[in-house]
């Protein structure tokens, strides 16, 4: 596979090699990574969501998401032809 050529394309590049957190993603340098993610959900992508459940600093109970993809082998489809 190609690097991405644009936002969307690296959304879906990051997620087809690993699991990642919105942070994750806004550290490969996209800063609105849920509407990329509605995006390619929008194209097809079955992106799958898995809440984390943990505690904060302060002991608060908090849930973060980690975003997966489900459908590998028609996400590349869609990463090639977003990617161009």
């Amino acid at each position: 596979m190609e690097r991405p050529k644009n936002q969307l394309a690296e959304v879906l590049y990051v997620l087809l090699h690993s699991p990642q957190t919105s942070l994750d993603i806004i550290q490969n340098g996209v800063l609105s990574p849920t509407s990329k993610i509605s995006q390619l959900r929008a194209r097809g992508v079955q992106v799958l969501c898995d809440n984390i459940n943990t505690r904060n600093k302060f002991g608060r109970k908090i849930s973060y998401g980690v975003f997966s993809i489900l459908n590998k082998d028609e996400s590349i489809e869609v990463y090639n032809q977003i990617n161009n």
